[in-house]
């Protein structure tokens, strides 16, 4: 499970804060404890750089080594973001509600600029005031705070922030009053060690090494203000954490044509500090800062997580920051900033080393259907072996949800 380029970052836009109306309930069957919902998100998006992206599709993780010719601009005008949102609301079991979430991308694949549907969330789960049980493929318990940008393919991802990515899960969440207006949340969860929702290649000679990896995180919040416009409490602070390993088969040609199979087993580590401060109804503040190693399949260390014949897990720390500024309810901006490094002697002489991205953008809700929005980031690679690289990226986007 080496150096990747993940398909789709896409369901980091479904926790995405703004950008789309709840749904209505579109059915109501016998039991009207039970509620389906059904919504969509028509996304076009159109990017522009000055330097060559990975992937070339329609988003900008890191820019590829400066090469010799000196034209390096890329354009992509695409409708990849696209969702479409179907749910089930009930019905009791006792104190407990039953409910269910499927959401899919009309994309196949972030680096093929085919259609196709692709299944972001698709859960079940059961829950009352004190505990939730979920089911499913679910976004990662590890680091799940996301920068709202308009791009949410990127949403810094190798750039500091992991997490959110999309794997099999059995998890369990308690609630605990801790005040009038403050709470803490305690979350264990197995999950599936690899996930090919990033890359099919990781079918090939990677695979789960018997056990689940475990993933947990404890939050605390205060402050609710339903009045408030900026999307978070007045405190949010929450520290997470992902240990695991898997396993990866190499061959061996050995003398007289003789092949000997291997098995490496990578070790994957991580922990995670989250923080949220609201200042008024205007403001606000979000970020993350995590350690770890062997973080690629959680988009960490720059989607790379081992190197060498070995597979020797690839350390990595990184951290992102993002401001929130709300002008009117409907039009807000953010501004943020995101980095991941890792370690070089990990990397043995070649590979991403650090990677940086400031962002700026404008979203403006012109209604409860349509919205639109521009972002301008700078971002930096760093490599070793090869050259340098860095520019600057636009993005424009138009949002019709129902």
């Amino acid at each position: 499970m080496k150096k990747y380029i993940i398909t789709c970052y896409c369901l980091l836009a479904c926790y995405a804060q703004g950008f789309s109306q709840s749904p209505k309930p579109i059915l109501s069957l016998a039991d009207s404890s039970v509620h389906v919902f059904f919504g969509a998100n028509l996304k076009t998006t159109m990017l522009l750089t000055n330097r060559r992206p990975a992937p070339s599709t329609g988003t900008a993780f890191l820019f590829l080594p400066k090469d010799g010719t000196g034209v390096e601009g890329t354009f992509d005008l695409n409708a990849r973001a696209s969702t479409i949102y179907l749910a089930a609301d009930g019905p009791k079991l006792g104190s407990f509600k039953l409910g269910t979430k499927m959401v899919f991308y009309v994309i196949r694949d972030l680096a093929d600029p085919a259609y196709g549907l692709l299944p972001a969330l698709l859960y079940v789960d059961m829950k009352n005031d004190q505990w939730r049980f979920a089911v499913g493929q679910q976004v990662d318990v590890f680091a799940e705070r996301i920068p709202n940008m308009i791009d949410g393919y990127f949403a810094l991802a190798a750039s500091g922030c992991t997490g959110n990515s999309s794997r099999g899960q059995l998890r369990a969440t308690r609630y605990i009053e801790t005040g009038k207006n403050s709470k803490l949340s305690i979350t264990v969860a197995a999950s599936q060690p690899v996930s090919t929702y990033f890359s099919k290649d990781l079918r090939n000679n990677s695979e789960n090494n018997g056990v689940p990896n475990f993933e947990w995180a404890v939050k605390y919040e205060t402050g609710k203000d339903p009045s408030a416009w900026v999307p978070y409490n007045a405190v949010e602070l929450a520290i997470s954490g992902i240990t695991g390993s898997y396993r990866v088969f190499k061959n061996d040609t050995l003398g007289g044509g003789i092949v000997n199979t291997r098995i490496n087993k990578p070790q994957v580590n991580g922990i995670c500090g989250e923080y949220a401060f609201r200042l008024g109804k205007r403001f606000g503040i979000q970020g993350e800062v995590y350690s770890g190693q062997a973080l690629g399949n959680y988009l960490g260390a720059i989607m790379q997580t081992t190197k060498g014949p070995n597979d020797k897990e690839i350390r990595s720390n990184g951290f992102w920051t993002e401001a929130t500024y709300f002008w009117q309810k409907n039009l807000q901006s953010r501004f943020g900033y995101g980095q991941d490094e890792c370690n070089k002697q990990d990397l043995m002489g070649a590979g991403v080393w650090k990677n940086s991205t400031f962002f700026g953008n404008v979203i403006w809700d012109i209604n409860k259907t349509v919205s639109t929005g521009i972002e301008l980031t700078h971002k930096s690679t760093q490599y070793l072996g090869l050259k340098d690289n860095q520019g600057m990226t636009f993005m424009w986007m138009f949002q019709y949800s129902f």
